[in-house]
């Protein structure tokens, strides 16, 4: 039996996410012959809320509703074949505002900016390197046992689902290649005919890479005002799941902006037009500190930082304001459990 999953620090417990995806996997335990009621029940969701298009569910509902079908469900290709279930158009406003982009490149920082709307745990930077676009994925929880799964079920999805909407192929492209970070559970032959693409076990990283020119392609139902319209519903489904973007969030933004070392609280202040006293008494009232934003943040860029550049220990730590990389080193234990040389 697996574990209940333990969530790190920096996990967003209280984040919500649309019941569609649960009533999309209801469908494919159908087809294994297995009533799905006991799983929902375990989960505390409701049969009568996978009807309703607007309902949502937690994080922890989520975990728990994955956790029944991996123990009950004896498949080894389960997160391929759950994967296979998430077609783009299957993720609301999110996944047809991107089929309606100009291009690759252009849907896939949509699908990032919105990323929340999704149904990933994992964070995802997008960046090129010698030619190849990069779809790399971190850790953004502890998910345990869970994680191979979730790996397996959002690579199937990014790799093979998006068909429908995405050109298919360049002249001259070269091979799609997927990096798992861990072992190879059966064999490579068997992977490689499920992705029906190279596929490398026990990699630092795990990621997609691709042709790099396959970005510039114009995607076949492209359509700048539906793209806008949908956008719109975008933002506007943002705030029904997570809120309004209050005052903690608008700094978040602002820190997530700045390619430099984070602003002082001072001069978020300035920025907003208000004293120092007065911001530090607007986030004590949303329940969190001017620190607490700085230090998540800072951890973000630290993980994007030692993830997509092969910048130094001592480059990253004066990126991210520091002295000297012993103050970033000690930092980022603090808030990760591992060194950044364990990180990457």
């Amino acid at each position: 039996m697996m574990d209940k999953i333990t969530l790190t620090p920096l996990a967003k417990v209280n984040s919500k996410q649309s019941v569609i995806g649960i009533s999309l996997l209801v469908k494919l335990i159908e087809s294994y012959a297995i009533d799905a009621s006991t799983m929902l029940e375990k989960a505390g969701i409701n049969q009568n809320v996978l009807v309703d298009p607007k309902a949502s569910i937690s994080f922890q509902q989520e975990i728990a509703f994955t956790t029944a079908l991996v123990n009950t469900i004896k498949d080894k290709d389960l997160g391929f074949k759950v994967g296979q279930c998430y077609r783009l158009n299957a993720f609301g406003h999110i996944g047809l505002a991107a089929g309606s982009c100009n291009t690759v490149v252009d849907a896939i920082e949509l699908f990032l900016k919105y990323i929340r709307l999704a149904y990933t745990h994992f964070t995802i930077n997008f960046f090129k390197k010698e030619g190849n676009a990069i779809l790399r994925y971190c850790d953004q929880y502890a998910l345990g046992e869970l994680r191979r799964f979730y790996l397996e079920r959002d690579f199937s999805f990014s790799f093979l689902s998006t068909r429908d909407m995405f050109p298919r192929s360049i002249v001259g492209q070269k091979p799609k290649v997927i990096h798992f970070d861990f072992a190879c559970p059966t064999t490579v032959e068997h992977y490689e005919r499920l992705y029906e693409c190279p596929v490398r076990f026990s990699m630092s990283h795990n990621q997609i890479l691709f042709d790099e020119r396959y970005l510039d392609l114009a995607l076949p139902l492209a359509n700048p005002l539906t793209k806008e319209l949908l956008e719109e519903q975008c933002k506007q489904q943002e705030i029904a799941l997570f809120g309004s973007k209050n005052l903690a969030n608008k700094i978040r933004q602002i820190i997530q902006e700045m390619e430099d070392e984070i602003p002082k609280l001072e001069n978020i202040a300035q920025m907003h037009f208000i004293t120092a006293r007065t911001l530090r008494r607007k986030l004590k009232e949303q329940g969190v500190t001017f620190q607490q934003i700085a230090n998540e943040e800072l951890c973000n860029k630290a993980f994007n930082y030692l993830s997509t550049t092969d910048l130094s220990i001592e480059q990253i730590s004066l990126r991210l304001g520091y002295s000297e990389s012993a103050s970033f080193i000690h930092a980022f234990k603090r808030w990760t459990g591992k060194t950044p040389k364990q990180y990457r």
